[in-house]
C-alpha cells in the first residue's frame, strides 16, 4: 500500500515527464518555467489561493523515490502546486516565462508568502509510475463512467455556495415548482437555467410573476396557485425553446418579454411589497399568504392558524391540537416542534386504526405517512398536488421539503434547533394532509 508522509519541500522535484511539458526530460529550472508558461495567468491564481488558504487538504501530492538518490522524490501528481510554491519562494526564476503582469502578481504574493512559508507538504509515496498511473488517470481523464471526477452543474455549485443561506432565487423558484409536482425532475432538466436566472433576476419580470426577492429569498405576493402558474409558464416557455437566450439576452429584451406575458399568466399581487411569503422549498399554500402575515403585517405566532378547521375526535390529540393553537412559536419553539411531531404521528396512527389499514414492512413514521397518503389519494382527498409535499417529506434526505428525518431530529438531536419560520412553513406544507386525515 502507498505510504503517506510529510516531506520537506526541498526534497521534492518536478516531474520532467509531466504531460504538460512539450519536451520531456528537461532540467528542473526549464521544467518549472515550461509549466509556468503553460499555465499563464492560472499560476498566480493558484499561488494566491495557497497564500490565502494554504494547500488544499483534499488533494494529496503523489511522489515516487528518485532512483538511488536518498531522500529525493519526483512529484507525479501535484506539479502545478509545486510550481506555484516555487514561484512564491522565488518568482524571478520565471522572468520571460510568463507575462510581466503575472510576474508582478507573483512578486506581491511572494512578499505575503514569506511571512508564513510552507516548508513541507503531505505526500502519498508510491514505488514507481505504474503504481500511480490509475489514480492520475482517474483524476485527469474525465468522468470515466462515474469513477473519475465529475464536475458540479451550475445548480450543484449554487447549492453548495448557498449552504447556510438561501439558494439563488431562480433555483428557489424551480424547487418550488418541483416540490408542488408541477415540474417533474425530467422537465426541470430541460429548463435552461441561465436563461431562467436572467428572467427571475429582472424586476419587470418578477412584477408580472407576483414575486419579489428580499435578503436573497423569493417572496410570493399572491396565492400559491397564481404564482406557480406564472413561474411554470416561464419555465416551460424556455424548456420548449419558444423563447431562446438570444431573445432575452439584454435588459430591454427581458422587459419586453414581461410586457408580452399573456393576461391570464400575469399575477395580481395581494400583498404589499415587503410583506411577501417565503417561496421556499416545499411551497406555500393558497391560503398561506393570508395566514402567515396578518393584515397588520405581523407574522403568525401560532403553529396552527385560526382559519384551519380540524375535526379531531381523539381526546389526547384534541388536547395537543389546542396547545398547538395556543403556544407561541417564538417563546416555546422547542415545545411546539416536539408536539408537532407527536401530533402528526398520532394522527396517522388514529387514521390507520380507524380505517383498518394494514401496515407494510415499514412501521416507521415515514412508512405510515406514505400509506395514509396513498389511502387519502385513493379517496380523492387530498389531491395529488396537495399530497406532493407529504410525499417529499417521506423521501429520505429530501432537501425539497420538510423531511421526516428533520422531524425526528427535533426530538432526538440535541444539536438541531427548530426555527419558528421553518415550523410555520412545515405546517403549511402538511396542513391539507392533516385536514384530510381528520375530515369527518
Amino acid at each position: 500500500m502507498p505510504e503517506l508522509l510529510e516531506l520537506p519541500l526541498s526534497d521534492i522535484l518536478i516531474d520532467a515527464q509531466n504531460p504538460r511539458l512539450l519536451q520531456p526530460n528537461v532540467g528542473q529550472r526549464d521544467a518549472l518555467r515550461a509549466i509556468a508558461h503553460h499555465q499563464g495567468k492560472r499560476l498566480p491564481a493558484l499561488a494566491k489561493d495557497i497564500v490565502d488558504y494554504g494547500l488544499n487538504p483534499a488533494e494529496l501530492s503523489i511522489v515516487m523515490p528518485l532512483g538511488d538518490m536518498r531522500n529525493k522524490y519526483v512529484i507525479l501528481e501535484g506539479n502545478r502546486r509545486l510550481t506555484a510554491l516555487r514561484a512564491l519562494e522565488n518568482p524571478d526564476i520565471f522572468v520571460d516565462a510568463i507575462t510581466a503582469g503575472a510576474l508582478n502578481q507573483l512578486r506581491k504574493l511572494s512578499r505575503r508568502y514569506q511571512a508564513a512559508p510552507i516548508d513541507s507538504i503531505p505526500c502519498v509515496i508510491v514505488k514507481d509510475r505504474e503504481e500511480a498511473r490509475h489514480w492520475i488517470e482517474l483524476r485527469h481523464t474525465g468522468f470515466r463512467g462515474g469513477a473519475g471526477l465529475i464536475p458540479w452543474s451550475s445548480e450543484d455549485t449554487a447549492r453548495f455556495r448557498a449552504r447556510g443561506g438561501p439558494v439563488e432565487a431562480h433555483l428557489q423558484a424551480l424547487d418550488f415548482l418541483e416540490s408542488r409536482g408541477d415540474l417533474t425532475p425530467e422537465e426541470r432538466r430541460k429548463v435552461p437555467v441561465t436563461s431562467f436566472k436572467r428572467l427571475i433576476g429582472t424586476p419587470a419580470v418578477r412584477a408580472q410573476l407576483g414575486i419579489e426577492v428580499r435578503e436573497g429569498r423569493v417572496k410570493a405576493l399572491a396565492g400559491e396557485q397564481y404564482v406557480a402558474k406564472a413561474l411554470l409558464h416561464v419555465a416551460r416557455d424556455l424548456a420548449s425553446r419558444k423563447t431562446k437566450v438570444t431573445d432575452i439576452y439584454t435588459q430591454p429584451q427581458r422587459e419586453a418579454y414581461a410586457a408580452k406575458l399573456p393576461a391570464d399568466i400575469r399575477v395580481a399581487t395581494a400583498l404589499p411589497s415587503g410583506h411577501g411569503v417565503d417561496l421556499t422549498v416545499g411551497g406555500i399554500h393558497v391560503r398561506s399568504a393570508r395566514k402567515t402575515v396578518s393584515k397588520a403585517g405581523r407574522v403568525r405566532d401560532k403553529l396552527i392558524p385560526r382559519d384551519c378547521t380540524l375535526s379531531v375526535t381523539e381526546p389526547r390529540l384534541h388536547d395537543i391540537e389546542t396547545e398547538l393553537r395556543k403556544l407561541s412559536l417564538e417563546d416555546h419553539t422547542n415545545a411546539v416542534s416536539v408536539l408537532f411531531r407527536v401530533f402528526v404521528e398520532l394522527s396517522a396512527d388514529s387514521y390507520i386504526d380507524q380505517y383498518g389499514i394494514t401496515l407494510s414492512n415499514d412501521p416507521s413514521l415515514r412508512g405510515k405517512l406514505q400509506q395514509v397518503t396513498n389511502d387519502l389519494i385513493a379517496k380523492k382527498k387530498p389531491s395529488n398536488r396537495q399530497a406532493a409535499p407529504v410525499r417529499r417529506a417521506c423521501e429520505k434526505d429530501s432537501f425539497l421539503a420538510p423531511s421526516v428525518t428533520l422531524m425526528h431530529a427535533w426530538i432526538h438531536n440535541q444539536y438541531i434547533f427548530p426555527v419558528p419560520g421553518d415550523l410555520r412553513r412545515h405546517w403549511d406544507n402538511l396542513e391539507p394532509f392533516v385536514t384530510a386525515m381528520w375530515a369527518p
